[in-house]
């Protein structure tokens, strides 16, 4: 509004390079107004569906039909700058814009790669100071590491101070990024002396660090991909914490990964687990494979389901890193655990997916 209220008597008096003249000499905030508007639907923090360019809205909307300017415009289609204006012009329009024109906007943003991968002004800002915080947890763990050797292992970090530092680490990226999600049903976590195998819905790369953060205070050891342990820092990590190492190409990795999550499960430390496999595209819940089942009645401990949603609206598969912030996007529901004594594996599964299915709506469940 501010920006629009600035430049219309500019417009009106002698078009829009009069405009430029008076901005370069001698009204800077004109300019800055200017420079900053690119940036409003980066930064904002206003709901997308509100953002104006995120709508089919114009201002010849909200400009009424007799002003000089809107007769100049006329057959011409300006967008929308202010979000209040936005929802101006929506109750006079009697509605929103379609849904492909509501189709997110990036803002300022590059594509990486033959897959264009988006990365955009709020990624790069999360990417940067992610970065910073993952290195000095690493070099900390790597001091530790060090004076744990030179003492015999007097000093050497446990691994669950590992673990400690992944979950740490976790949850303040996402705070710092105004992406904690909402969490339900906190009270259906079983006390910590109860160990429990999570599984959950897999529909971003933010669902890792939602779970590692957010599922009350307990910490989680995952399955990971082997070649992550090649990764700079975050190799440390995983292999500091005891995190389970699988090679999906190698079946005996795979059955060498199911005994180690066993193994890790009976150590009393909780693991998480994707049941799906892999990570959906289109946010719609998959089929689920069987080994999560049989890891948890092997083990004998509990299932509990976790609903993951809105995650891919903030860190969706075409981005590189996050595209927007996630509070009130991004939710965890928690049920009530599963017990495993006397359950085959397909009851366990279907009772889970059953779980899981009833915290997302009915267009996210795959037929």
């Amino acid at each position: 509004g501010a920006l629009w209220n600035a430049v219309e008597p500019e417009i009106q008096r002698g078009g829009w390079g009069r405009l430029v003249d008076r901005t370069t000499m001698g009204h800077p905030r004109l300019l800055l107004l200017l420079l900053a508007a690119p940036l409003q639907s980066t930064l904002c923090f206003t709901p997308p569906a509100l953002l104006p360019t995120r709508t089919g809205l114009f201002l010849s909307s909200i400009r009424p039909a007799n002003s000089p300017l809107a007769q100049r415009s006329a057959g011409r289609s300006t967008r929308i700058i202010s979000p209040s204006m936005a929802l101006n012009a929506a109750a006079v329009e009697g509605g929103m814009a379609s849904e492909e024109e509501q189709a997110p906007k990036y803002g300022p943003h590059i594509k990486i790669g033959k897959k264009g991968t988006i990365l955009n002004l709020w990624g790069f800002w999360i990417m940067t100071y992610s970065m910073c915080i993952a290195f000095v947890g690493w070099a900390y763990l790597k001091i530790r590491l060090l004076l744990g050797f030179l003492t015999l292992g007097l000093l050497k970090p446990s691994v669950e101070h590992c673990c400690w530092i992944m979950h740490a680490w976790c949850k303040l990226v996402l705070w710092l990024g105004l992406s904690n999600p909402k969490v339900m049903g906190l009270e259906n976590i079983p006390s910590k002396d109860e160990t429990v195998l999570v599984c959950a819905n897999h529909m971003s790369w933010f669902d890792v660090p939602s779970l590692q953060g957010y599922l009350g205070n307990r910490m989680l050891w995952s399955f990971a991909k082997a070649e992550l342990v090649k990764v700079p820092v975050l190799g440390t990590y995983m292999k500091s914490a005891e995190h389970i190492l699988i090679k999906r190409q190698s079946r005996k990795s795979q059955m060498e990964s199911l005994k180690n999550a066993i193994a890790t499960l009976q150590k009393n430390r909780d693991v998480f687990i994707f049941p799906e496999g892999t990570r959906s595209l289109d946010g719609k819940l998959r089929e689920f494979k069987g080994g999560a089942f049989t890891i948890a009645r092997k083990a004998g401990v509990k299932i509990l389901p976790v609903t993951l949603q809105g995650n891919d609206k903030v860190f969706p598969s075409n981005a590189l890193m996050p595209i927007r912030p996630g509070r009130g996007l991004m939710t965890m529901q928690i049920h009530p655990a599963i017990e495993t004594d006397g359950k085959t594996d397909e009851e366990l599964m279907q009772e889970t997916k059953k779980a899981i299915a009833s915290g997302l709506p009915a267009d996210l469940i795959a037929s």
